[in-house]
């Protein structure tokens, strides 16, 4: 039988108002009063919801748009803002509203997952947890994974093929002649993060390039970030002759600390992105990367989330969108 409200009064003491509030309105709780309340909800396995959840649930028509914390405002996000888009577009086209949630805002202090806008469904974008995945799925809220892969039961994960379009892009450097290729990953899902690394690896070993761990750097994907690595790289005795970024921000930022080298782009130093996200035609010399159908990505999480939703799709699945090498100045 579900826990309620009264079974976390009984534990604590206080009484629903009070217990309402602490989760509704923290900041009119004090903090030793909302600690004593959430350890008693976690006691009992209490969600705020958890009636409503043991229910027959109303259709509410929303969908949830959940990314990580370090991707959050999606509104800003070069990868995720249009992937946004294609699921705002599919949402529109089939009845439901969309609403945007970073993991911290659906996390309570219990470590449990709570919506305050109640979900139809959720799309979960990039790095999770199984957990987060878990506790929603034990809520009966279905899940869609976007741009990550679990093997989970009965799970959606939309993807693409990371592995395939760091192929092409090493592929590229190596054509122009390139054989000192450095590469600097971003900090995102293992999931992402091993595809690429492995594209690059296992490129320059069939090609007889021994892998240098000098040109083998991991960073937070921020301008900073990839300003500081690229000149690290750029000031080493031997240098590497090209830099493949395993998104275009970082990639940018190797081109800015290049370019205030006055090192020749892309003779002397040739640059690949991923993504073709909107800075990479800004830039001059334009950025060469991997391009996503991010827009498309979208569509496919939200028409598979629906579909489950209206009981046209059960099943595990794992769905890989394709990716295309587009070439611009930098390589």
């Amino acid at each position: 039988m579900s826990t309620t409200i009264f079974d976390v009064a009984r534990v604590c003491g206080y009484s629903k108002t009070t217990i309402s509030r602490a989760f509704a309105s923290p900041e009119m709780v004090s903090v030793e009063t909302r600690n004593i309340i959430y350890a008693a909800a976690k006691q009992v396995n209490y969600t705020p919801d958890a009636i409503a959840r043991a229910m027959v649930r109303k259709k509410t028509n929303n969908l949830g748009f959940i990314v990580s914390d370090q991707q959050y405002p999606v509104v800003l996000n070069p990868f995720y803002s249009p992937v946004f888009e294609g699921v705002l577009q599919v949402g529109r086209e089939r009845g439901y509203s969309v609403f945007i949630a970073s993991e911290k805002d659906i996390q309570l202090p219990t470590g449990q997952v709570y919506v305050k806008k109640q979900m139809d469904g959720v799309i979960i974008c990039g790095q999770t947890e199984q957990s987060i995945i878990e506790s929603f799925r034990s809520q009966n809220i279905p899940v869609v994974l976007l741009n990550n892969v679990f093997d989970m039961e009965d799970l959606i994960c939309i993807t693409l093929d990371h592995y395939g379009g760091t192929v092409k892009a090493i592929e590229h450097l190596l054509e122009q002649g390139k054989r000192d290729i450095a590469i600097i990953s971003g900090h995102f899902s293992p999931y992402v993060y091993n595809e690429r690394f492995r594209g690059y690896t296992d490129t320059l070993k069939n090609h007889g390039i021994p892998i240098n761990e000098a040109f083998i750097k991991t960073v937070e994907p921020t301008m900073a970030e990839a300003m500081h690595t690229a000149q690290q790289l750029l000031s080493l005795k031997h240098r590497p002759d090209a830099i493949f970024a395993t998104n275009d921000i970082i990639a940018i930022g190797a081109v800015k600390i290049a370019l205030r080298a006055h090192i020749a782009i892309p003779k002397d130093i040739a640059i690949v992105g991923f993504d073709d996200s909107n800075f990479s035609e800004i830039i001059e010399p334009e950025l060469t990367t991997v391009r996503i159908d991010k827009e498309e990505m979208g569509k496919l999480a939200a028409g598979k989330l629906i579909d489950i939703l209206e009981k046209n799709s059960t099943g595990k699945q794992v769905h890989v969108c394709g990716t295309q090498l587009i070439i611009r100045g930098t390589a």
